[in-house]
């Protein structure tokens, strides 16, 4: 089981940031930041608030490694979509599932498609 350190640190990879980056997002010490990710420190509240906002995941998740909650992107969006869909009957919830379903199914054939296309475009150049 990861520490709340090591959920921090393989958030922050993730993400692709360094702690100085996470250092000129949140005020967060560089030092401090280590500190908390080896497990020598536990981050503030104020840290977790900022961290959460940062690296994109939940304070929940951050404590204990589990997610109960959402943590939504810069994408506002999305929060309008989930909320919007909680309101919906079960029926519309599981039409709007079938419809989500259909348009990946269609993305992924369009996708598998270009490859292909491209693939035969770069053999008749090689002729």
């Amino acid at each position: 089981m990861n520490s709340i350190g090591e959920r921090i640190k393989i958030q922050r990879k993730k993400l692709g940031l360094t702690q100085l980056q996470i250092k000129e997002l949140t005020g967060i010490s560089s030092g401090t930041l280590s500190d908390i990710e080896n497990g020598n420190a536990l981050p503030a509240t104020k840290s977790l608030i900022k961290l959460s906002k940062v690296l994109n995941c939940s304070i929940d998740w951050m404590l204990t490694g589990n997610a109960s909650g959402l943590n939504f992107s810069s994408d506002k969006r999305e929060e309008v979509y989930i909320n919007r869909f909680r309101s919906l009957s079960e029926n519309d919830k599981n039409e709007i599932l079938d419809i989500i379903e259909l348009k990946l199914k269609r993305a992924k054939e369009s996708e598998k498609n270009m490859r292909e296309s491209s693939i035969l475009t770069a053999s008749g150049s090689d002729n």
